[in-house]
């Protein structure tokens, strides 16, 4: 049995097709099928049954799945922490960013990686909270960015801050929008983001506890797009207040102060590799960073 099998099983499994898990392996086709053979034969079990609806796990191969998922991460921590002992740390980090990277400090994290870890490299990936934590429990990602929160055992979530936020509609709405109530406001236009989106949930639960419901006339997964829409006079949404401030400075956005608003932003790995070396590097990097933030923060 090899980690090859392993992984390729991994992928089949949770991409129910073998064409989609050779594209994610970088491997043909055949090379997958070959290694899925070649783990059915050394383990004398049957691991997927094909279907119309693509390759469904069989109960054997259920129940032998989370220990692959298992046996590959304590490999790759395995292999990590020889290169700890041995004085080197190096390889690869895919990390996910959900939002705008200033604001997340990339730079800065791309910056002291490089000085105190010069054989890491980083690959940084903009992606949606969700593509985040699905990448990380899939091992496409080794850690990202996100908003909200998660109760999956399988991922480990540090919160760096709380983010306060704005609704927010065009700047020539601002009188409407100073003597709106939340049923004024729920019965504007919004331009709102997808079910998938933290944001989403939070806005959902305040709304709905006051019985309303919010007339969506776009959706849009994208921060750039919902920023330009809310500036053409589309509708209302919802900006981080630092963000919204500084637009609402440059005469381009007006503020509905109705209701305080926060979401937790946050950086995930997945559990299993709480002891990774690499894993353990970048995650002191990130807390470090958002520490030395929030002390700047209460001192000015």
């Amino acid at each position: 049995m090899e980690l090859h099998q392993l992984r390729s099983f991994i992928a089949i499994a949770e991409e129910k097709n073998l064409t989609r898990a050779s594209e994610r392996l970088f491997l043909s086709q055949s090379a997958v099928s070959a290694h899925l053979k070649s783990l059915e034969d050394a383990l004398g079990v049957t691991l997927f049954s094909r279907t119309a609806k693509g390759m469904q796990l069989t109960p054997e191969g259920m129940t032998l799945l989370e220990r692959a998922r298992s046996l590959l991460d304590s490999a790759n921590a395995m292999l990590q922490e020889a290169k700890s002992l041995s004085g080197e740390l190096r390889g690869t980090l895919k990390i996910g960013f959900n939002t705008d990277p200033n604001f997340l400090r990339v730079a800065d994290l791309s910056t002291r990686m490089r000085q105190a870890y010069p054989d890491i490299e980083l690959r940084l990936v903009q992606a949606m909270t969700t593509e985040v934590l699905d990448s990380v429990q899939r091992g496409e990602m080794d850690g990202g960015f996100t908003f909200g929160s998660t109760a999956n055992p399988a991922l480990t979530v540090l919160e760096l801050a709380s983010v306060p936020l704005h609704i927010v509609g065009p700047a020539k709405w601002k009188s409407m929008l100073d003597s709106a109530d939340m049923r004024a406001l729920a019965g504007m236009p919004w331009v709102w983001v997808p079910p998938s989106c933290p944001f989403h949930n939070l806005l959902d639960e305040r709304f709905t506890e006051q019985g309303l419901t919010l007339k969506r006339v776009v959706e849009t997964d994208h921060e750039d797009i919902l920023r330009a829409l809310v500036i053409a006079g589309e509708g209302v949404s919802i900006l981080r207040k630092a963000e919204a401030e500084e637009l609402e400075r440059l005469g381009r956005v007006a503020i509905w102060r109705g209701m305080e608003i926060a979401i937790p932003l946050g950086f995930v790995h997945k559990a299993s590799r709480d002891e990774d070396p690499l894993i353990r590097a970048t995650v002191q990097t990130v807390l470090s960073i958002w520490r030395a933030a929030a002390f700047d923060s209460e001192d000015n």
